[in-house]
């Protein structure tokens, strides 16, 4: 009988052939398997930031658009759209001041490691 599942089975010898220094060869965690886990929650984290601002800006202009001659709903509206702007410049900032360290001084930061 053949069965059907979104999420596929993962063994530790897959483990060990995707990050040799996340699994040792016997299949058990090491201590370099907490690199991996902070590289896999901070890796995606820019993107996720950039698309919650760009939702923001959409939700921003869209109460913009809805407030008609409501001042109010005008300002709160223009509020958001605001600190919208404001955090896309300071993703922005925060990303070029990383690169430019990461240049300028060799120390690559974007990567975490664990000292052996």
């Amino acid at each position: 009988m053949m069965t059907f599942s979104l999420i596929p089975q993962v063994y530790a010898a897959d483990w060990t052939t995707i990050n040799s220094q996340c699994v040792s060869p016997e299949g058990v965690a090491t201590i370099r398997g907490i690199e991996c886990l902070f590289q896999n929650l901070i890796k995606p984290a820019p993107g996720l930031i950039a698309l919650v601002a760009v939702g923001m800006l959409i939700i921003a202009g869209v109460r913009l658009m809805m407030a008609g001659a409501d001042p109010k709903a005008y300002d709160a509206a223009w509020k958001t759209f605001t600190w919208a702007i404001i955090g896309v410049i300071l993703l922005s900032v925060a990303w070029l001041v990383i690169i430019l360290i990461k240049n300028f001084t060799g120390a690559d930061i974007t990567t975490f490691t664990v000292p052996s």
